[in-house]
């Protein structure tokens, strides 16, 4: 993504020819035709069902008009039920739509409430609004009020997707006090309720109504408030702030979205070659120069993305810096990789995969072994619908569905040629050897492999605590075809023995990353393996990293994956880590096109290094133990195609690095929804 460059606007020629649409189908553009409303909408015909592409220009980048812009009908973020309801309810009339006491004052549109046109033109994004009002005060009655009406059930209770929703809050001053007023939003199946209408013609009939505010205290509505008013609503935020908004978004929406930003040519111009030909043909010609950003998402299939484009009015985004592709320039030239297949490291883990099989037999054995708990875990899976990613287990502990499958899904190497990831990682190999670059593969071990006794009530430790085997096995392979790794699940399993007595973690319990704990024990034997290569010792560009404690508040990507009744239960996490300092004291940033190491991989390259917290993630920790730059590329899309995305920013810039550090999470090396496409395909 060029978020190195301030951001543009619309096509000129494509800007008439909207202006011309807009005409003839105005109702289509109902964010384009209100003045002062968060984004216009600037791709002809949008439908927030069956659209693949939308663009929205966000003329003031306040933090509440980007969220207004991402998440307000959004056809990414909808999911169509996979079970209708059975029945439906007898007749319900709009005075009796409080959902339990939540609401107050339920209306059929949004000219019945007591809202000033200026109110109106300053709708709030429920799901990040509320988010951020609980970091700021602490209380959460709101979200249970909110989870009251999305967890109301009807006549069916066994369909998981919400009836409604609560997509959008107002804040509304009268003579007294501060209210807040909020749009439910129902799914496009819900017809039953006769009296509600689709006022804006989007395919979701709608309703509106005040919270019922009286449990929450006032001082907290306030701050809420006052915070909304002088901040959230009002700063203008800068370019790097811009970024570091949507890298967030693009990590938060990844694990069901498969959502990755992209990165676009020197041009700065989209759709580019790789658009997918659905959105080409809704886009119509139109295109846009230099958007904030990108964001693909592949929710439903490889082969049918969607894209998510915003783009910000340059006269309000702050230009940002390029960094001189000339810093920390390598003082070494390149060794031969005889050195990663004679390593400690290699030999190591070799020895450490056949004491495995020494001690458990086969993995076909080994596998046997630990039927009684792969059996419990499937009967585990079946008491939540299949289309519910986050599974609740013990001790407010929260696991990803994908993690299971991966847990059960087998030996990975004999997955079809499209997710079989062997062949490609040993490709990556190859390749990189062929500039004279090493490669290091980490997998990182899925949060239920170290965690498994945490899952269920009635699953029950396994025989062999390795629960995987054919993971063990894939590491294995890879190493027989000269790819060294470095295995961190060992050294988590010790860690979580050591560290329960002290009451730490390698995880967190409401997320699929790791915490600080076990980013740092992954970033020391990642670090432990670049120091023993050959050419460390003659480096002469080493530079003095600092640290410096921090804490931040997360709420956990697992959390909002929960049925709507549960969210609510889900708190914030208060997560100790470390910050990287450059020796002139500011934070270290991972954009070193010259560094000797490049790390890249999946949302664990990004977790505390761009969200959360910067400059405490796993490449700023690499850096600071080998005291040499980290280059850092980011995929939030998932580990298999940030080697695409390696070589469109640094294809060039290989004769520089020493070593490449591919890092994915396990469960991706298992019928990843995207597949793995051929490495030389992609290169520019």
């Amino acid at each position: 993504m060029a978020t190195d460059r301030p951001a543009g606007g619309i096509n000129r020629i494509a800007a008439v020819s909207l202006q011309c649409r807009r005409v003839i189908v105005p109702v289509l553009f109902f964010t384009a035709v209100i003045s002062g409303r968060p984004y216009e909408e600037l791709v002809p015909g949008f439908n927030r069902i069956k659209s693949h592409v939308f663009i929205r220009k966000i003329v003031r980048p306040t933090a509440a008009n980007l969220d207004f812009a991402a998440y307000d009908r959004n056809p990414l973020l909808y999911d169509p039920p996979a079970r209708k309801p059975k029945k439906a309810p007898g007749q319900v009339a709009i005075e009796g739509l409080t959902f339990v006491g939540a609401l107050k004052k339920p209306v059929l549109h949004l000219g019945a409430t007591p809202l000033s046109d200026a109110e109106k033109q300053q709708p709030l994004a429920w799901k990040p609004f509320i988010k951020h009002a609980w970091e700021a005060v602490k209380d959460d009655k709101l979200q249970y009020l909110a989870s009251r009406i999305n967890s109301y059930k009807w006549a069916d209770p066994l369909v998981f997707q919400p009836y409604q929703e609560v997509t959008t809050a107002y804040i509304h001053y009268n003579e007294a006090d501060v209210e807040l007023w909020v749009k439910v939003e129902f799914a496009p199946w819900v017809t039953f309720i006769d009296e509600i209408t689709d006022e804006d013609h989007d395919g979701c009939r709608e309703m509106y109504g005040k919270l019922n505010t009286e449990q929450v205290n006032p001082d907290s509505l306030a701050k809420i408030v006052a915070w909304a008013r002088h901040d959230y609503t009002a700063k203008l935020l800068s370019a790097p702030e811009m970024t570091d908004w949507v890298t967030d978004l693009a990590s938060y929406w990844y694990p069901t979205r498969n959502t990755d930003l992209l990165v676009l040519a020197d041009d700065g111009v989209w759709p580019d070659a790789r658009t997918g030909r659905k959105a080409l043909r809704e886009l119509d010609g139109v295109t846009v120069s230099r958007p904030l950003a990108v964001i693909e998402g592949k929710p439903v299939s490889p082969d049918n993305p969607m894209y998510n484009v915003f783009v910000v009015d340059a006269k309000t985004a702050d230009a940002a810096h390029k960094k001189d592709e000339g810093d920390h320039a390598a003082g070494v030239t390149h060794e031969t990789i005889a050195d990663v297949v004679l390593s400690d490291n290699f030999r190591r883990n070799n020895r450490i995969f056949t004491e495995e099989i020494a001690c458990n037999g086969s993995y076909k054995q080994w596998e046997e072994a630990n039927i009684p708990f792969f059996d419990a875990l499937r009967s585990w899976l079946l008491g939540f619908p299949a289309e519910q990613m986050g599974l609740e287990g013990r001790g407010g502990w929260l696991f990803f569905r994908k993690s299971i499958d991966y847990i059960l899904g087998g030996d990975l190497t004999l997955q079809s040629e499209l997710t079989n990831p062997l062949p490609h990682v040993i490709e990556l190999k190859n390749y990189l050897a062929e500039s004279g670059v090493d490669l290091l593969f980490v997998a990182v071990p899925n949060k239920e492999e170290v965690y498994f006794d945490r899952i269920g009530d009635f699953v029950p430790v396994p025989a062999v605590p390795l629960v995987n085997p054919y993971g063990r096995k894939f590491l294995a392979d890879l190493q027989q075809a000269g790819v060294e790794v470095v295995d961190l699940l060992p050294a988590f399993l010790k860690a979580k023995v050591e560290d329960s007595l002290a009451g730490m973690e390698v995880y967190q319990r409401q997320d699929t990353h790791w915490s600080g704990r076990g980013m740092e024990i992954a970033a020391g034997l990642v670090a432990e393996r670049i120091k023993a290569f050959s050419w460390y010792q003659r480096f002469t560009d080493t530079v003095s990293y600092s640290l410096t404690d921090t804490t931040v508040l997360r709420l956990g990507d697992l959390a909002e994956r929960l049925p709507q009744e549960r969210q609510a239960y889900c708190k914030p996490q208060s997560l100790p880590l470390r910050r990287v300092i450059n020796p002139d004291k500011t934070p270290y940033d991972g954009n070193h096109v010259a560094a000797p190491l490049l790390l890249i991989g999946d949302s664990f390259t990004g977790v505390f290094e761009l969200v959360d917290c910067k400059s405490a993630g796993i490449g700023s920790h690499i850096a600071y133990r080998t005291r040499i730059p980290v280059d850092i590329i980011t995929s939030w899309g998932g580990g298999p195609m940030v080697r695409q995305k390696m070589l469109r920013m640094r294809g060039k810039y290989l004769d520089r690095k020493q070593v490449v550090i591919y890092l994915m999470v396990a469960r991706d090396l298992y019928r990843y929804s995207q597949g793995w496409e051929p490495l030389r395909s992609a290169e520019p």
